[in-house]
């Protein structure tokens, strides 16, 4: 049965977030709320009954939620009623199908509900569940950033999703423990709006809250407070491949509760490598810990060879030392027997942990609650990029990318006195952490030539040399099919190879970062 509901379409309750007509506001495609065959009643009206009860229980206080339970016609005006509803509620909730994206009047409801969240300068309280699995494309552009609570079922087919139902045994596990994370996030929104709006209380030695004039700092906008009043600890959680999401998930809500900040809040962008990985770094450098869930798929190889889970760690090595990057895999996964090398050489890596997801949770906790020591920064990794004279505004280009991320870069010598030229050469190789022949317009035995005259060099140094690589730079190769590696004569194991042929990519030249660790 539905839950009563007063004649204003709200669930009769006095309420919990102070200065709102009400708690929640609940948006959703009416075709998504008809029960199915075997089903009581339908997802929304379950999980409308199920979250007031779980909320109320950790906010003290039943939730007043307003939701529509009329079968109004697709074409049926919104009211004036709908509109204050919307524009009233400390939060919105979007049950998010197909049926919802196509709903002019769900475009409405939502629409009201995030002008009246901007008129207030904003502070979050939007949610996302998710019953079917969506291309995030087809979100509205507004909410692409945030992370759906998906309460949805990939069929074996792997194609065909569906809701998931509790009267299903299979689902019920699923179905509570997601909604115990929604719960959470609806909770803790609605506990920060009640402490913001409470009158201070004068204790002595405490000093005490801003002015009612002035607005407390939007969720997320900087670190969390743990009991004692110090400031929580924060860490990048990395996104995962699909085969992990409710891991990632369980591992989440279990570092939440315990007053930790996990980063990101907002998804980095899908269209923009650069900005992603910018993002990303943003976040680390205010991070103590990247922590990475890796399973036997290398992720999206779109953008990025190697696959996305590569890339963030790739990202994470300039940043934090080795020690700060934890990374977790199923010890029952035998990584002997995976398919895929780049996941299988990701998975292989000594900062991997083999153990069961709870021991890792307490793990990182333990990380967290540990502060390291202070001490110096590293210094900087320094690269010689060599380059003939066809080739030098080129890599004078890569020599600007690799400064801007803290990197100490040796151009080719330019000397004109061949003995000044060779004792500049010389010094750059028996002193630098990495080599870089650029090989773009010139001949690949230049490359051949430089490579085999630096390894002598090399070869007398006292520490050995970190990275020996090859950059491929433009122009482009005249056939699609056609790779300029193919005319070198040159083939040794450790060296690598950035492919740059169109030009600096970050993306490429980010993962320099794997073999110039901190």
């Amino acid at each position: 049965m539905k839950p009563e509901v007063s004649p204003k379409g709200t669930d009769a309750t006095m309420g919990v977030a102070g200065g709102f007509t009400h708690d929640l506001f609940v948006s959703y495609a009416h075709a998504d709320d008809e029960p199915v065959a075997g089903a009581e009643q339908g997802f929304v009206s379950q999980l409308v009954s199920d979250l007031r009860k779980e909320a109320g229980r950790k906010v003290g206080s039943a939730l007043d939620v307003w939701w529509d339970h009329h079968k109004l016609a697709g074409d049926s005006p919104v009211t004036p009623e709908i509109v204050q509803a919307a524009a009233g509620a400390a939060a919105i909730l979007m049950v998010v199908s197909l049926a919802y994206l196509r709903s002019e009047w769900c475009g409405r409801e939502r629409s009201t509900f995030l002008a009246a969240l901007n008129a207030r300068g904003g502070g979050g309280g939007v949610f996302i569940v998710a019953i079917e699995d969506l291309d995030r494309s087809r979100l509205p552009p507004e909410f692409q950033d945030l992370i759906p609570h998906n309460f949805w079922k990939k069929l074996s087919d792997d194609r065909t999703s569906r809701p998931l139902r509790v009267d299903f045994p299979s689902d019920r596990e699923l179905y509570y423990d997601r909604l115990s994370q929604l719960v959470q996030k609806v909770a803790d929104h609605l506990n920060r709006i009640t402490r913001a709006s409470s009158p201070p209380i004068a204790v002595p030695g405490v000093v005490p809250p801003p002015p009612a004039g002035e607005r407390p700092p939007p969720p997320g906008s900087g670190a969390r407070a743990r009991p004692g009043g110090e400031e929580a600890a924060t860490l990048v959680l990395a996104e995962v491949t699909d085969d992990l999401v409710q891991r990632r998930e369980e591992v989440k809500a279990y570092l939440e509760q315990l007053g930790f900040d996990v980063l990101p809040k907002k998804r980095y962008s899908r269209d923009d490598l650069d900005l992603h990985c910018r993002q990303l770094r943003d976040d680390l450098e205010k991070s103590q810990l990247f922590v990475q869930l890796l399973g036997p798929l290398a992720g999206d190889r779109t953008d990025y060879p190697k696959g996305m889970a590569w890339l963030r760690y790739a990202t994470a090595l300039p940043v934090l030392p080795t020690a700060r990057i934890v990374q977790w895999r199923d010890p029952q996964l035998d990584v002997g027997q995976v398919a895929d090398s780049d996941a299988r050489d990701l998975l292989a890596l000594p900062t991997v942990r083999s153990c069961g997801l709870q021991e890792f949770k307490q793990a990182v906790a333990a990380l967290l609650q540990h502060k390291p020591r202070e001490r110096a920064a590293p210094a900087p990794k320094c690269l010689f990029v060599n380059a003939d004279l066809l080739d030098r505004g080129f890599a004078t280009e890569i020599a600007n990318w690799l400064t801007g991320q803290g990197y100490i870069v040796l151009e080719p010598p330019a000397a004109a006195d061949p003995a000044a030229w060779r004792e500049e050469w010389e010094t750059n190789l028996s002193l630098c952490q990495g080599l870089m022949l650029v090989y773009g317009k010139t001949r690949p035995c230049w490359v051949t030539q430089q490579f085999l005259q630096s390894s002598k060099i090399i070869a007398q140094r006292e520490v050995p040399i970190e990275l020996l690589s090859i950059c491929v730079g433009p122009p482009p190769p005249a056939a699609p099919d056609h790779d300029k590696l193919e005319e070198l004569s040159l083939h040794y194991a450790p060296m690598k190879y950035f492919r740059c042929d169109s030009g600096v990519n970050p993306a490429e030249l980010a993962r320099i970062g794997e073999f110039l660790g901190g």
